[in-house]
């Protein structure tokens, strides 16, 4: 500012100067243009100069603020037309929170050529019609929605997937991710998507090799992302076993993250494998090895179930855990009974039979109790049985289980070693 008044002042000055050197020399100037000529003072051919100077300054700062004025117009324009663009995408996204699709996504179409934010109004547009079930026009806004900013290529792309995933569109969600993965290796959210459609897809060897990077980036702590990985170890593991393919099932489980087969989802799944597989042995050598680390009722479940090498080290390693857990656990009590049934020591069965059912009743247990009843001779106390389980597996309801007492002679001698002290019902 200060700048501008001294070169004002300048100019002044030198107008000034110019002026008294015109009065005090005066004289006369003539101008001449082929036959014309014009005789005038020199006092007046330099105001006419300088009145020339201004009138030229002024028609240019007028024509500058003739164009400066429509400059103006067009900023004011776009201003209005951006600020409504403004309330559009605010009432659209209102429009679909509310379900009108047809209503917001018109909106966000119509006002994102002005809007500050145009991805924003195109992805929401693509929702509505996604929900609208207009796939078409979903991929054509999503297009318009990266023209619109071509940094966004991965938010696109995620939401394009997501979407493709939400409509069963497995194919193109695959190929979608498979390119946003080339673009973004590690990123969470590509990486769960993938595995979400590989497991609709069944390809549980991609899974597989997908699994380490999942586990890595601690991305299976849900319950969906539980269920994908269960599903393919289920089915990795089924497959080999129905093949008898003992070998394959070894190396799998040594390919696997430790995180995982220290899981005991992952350690029953492949202990189940084995016993279909035919290896009751590496399956017995397997669970009760985890069951010494830590108990889990579905291991108990399965070790009582399977077929061992030596029963009688393995009911006195049975013992051992029921000593070590004295809260009479209701799966150690039904696998004591499943490993006495085994050995033929039937009353010993049948009190660990009726001491887990009478805390923990299931259809199973009742069955088993009553077949093991059938063989003792005790007809009377196996109907009793079967009542009970048809009725639990109707009602879910449990009640106590009292056996008649009887005293007719058991088919096996060895059954006479029974009666340890009945284990009191809990209420159930």
């Amino acid at each position: 500012m200060i700048f501008y008044i001294i070169i004002l002042l300048l100019l002044i000055a030198a107008l000034f100067w110019l002026g008294q050197l015109v009065l005090s020399n005066p004289g006369t100037a003539v101008i001449t243009w082929g036959v014309w000529s014009i005789e005038m003072k020199t006092a007046t051919l330099v105001m006419a100069v300088v009145a020339a100077c201004i009138l030229f300054y002024i028609t240019i700062a007028l024509l500058r603020h003739v164009f400066n004025l429509r400059k103006n117009l067009s900023r004011l324009r776009e201003a209005h037309l951006g600020s409504k663009a403004s309330r559009a995408l605010t009432q659209g996204l209102i429009q679909l929170t509310e379900g009108h699709w047809e209503k917001g996504k018109k909106l966000l179409i119509e006002h994102a050529p002005h809007s500050d934010t145009p991805l924003l109004n195109y992805l929401a547009a693509a929702r509505a019609a996604h929900m609208q079930e207009e796939y078409a026009q979903r991929d054509e806004l999503l297009k318009l929605a990266i023209e619109s900013d071509g940094k966004a290529n991965i938010a696109v792309g995620v939401s394009q997937a997501d979407m493709q995933l939400a409509s069963d569109q497995l194919e193109q969600a695959h190929a979608t991710l498979t390119r946003l993965r080339e673009l973004a290796p590690k990123h969470p959210y590509v990486l769960k998507l993938l595995a979400k459609v590989l497991y609709k897809q069944e390809q549980w060897d991609a899974l597989l090799e997908l699994l380490p990077e999942l586990i890595k980036q601690n991305l299976l702590k849900n319950d969906d992302m539980h269920k994908v990985q269960g599903a393919t170890l289920q089915a990795m593991f089924h497959q080999h076993a129905k093949g008898k393919q003992v070998d394959k099932l070894y190396a799998m489980w040594k390919k696997l993250p430790s995180a995982v087969r220290e899981t005991n989802e992952a350690i029953l799944l492949y202990a189940k494998a084995l016993h279909t597989a035919g290896d009751d042995a590496a399956c017995a050598s397997l669970l009760g090895s985890s069951l010494n680390k830590h108990w889990h009722d579905g291991l108990a479940d399965l070790y009582g179930r399977i077929q061992h090498h030596s029963l009688a080290n393995t009911i006195q390693q049975a013992e051992k855990w029921q000593l070590a857990r004295p809260d009479n656990n209701p799966a150690l009590l039904l696998l004591l009974a499943r490993l006495y049934n085994q050995q033929k020591l039937w009353g010993m069965a049948k009190h660990y039979f009726e001491a887990s059912l009478n805390q923990a009743p299931n259809a199973e247990g009742y069955l088993e109790l009553a077949e093991l009843l059938e063989t003792m001779n005790e007809a009377d106390n196996a109907q009793h049985c079967y009542r009970m389980g048809l009725r639990y597996s109707i009602r879910q309801e449990g009640e106590k289980l009292n056996l008649a007492p009887t005293r007719r002679p058991q088919t096996n001698p060895q059954a006479s070693k029974v009666e340890a002290p009945v284990t009191p019902y809990n209420g159930l």
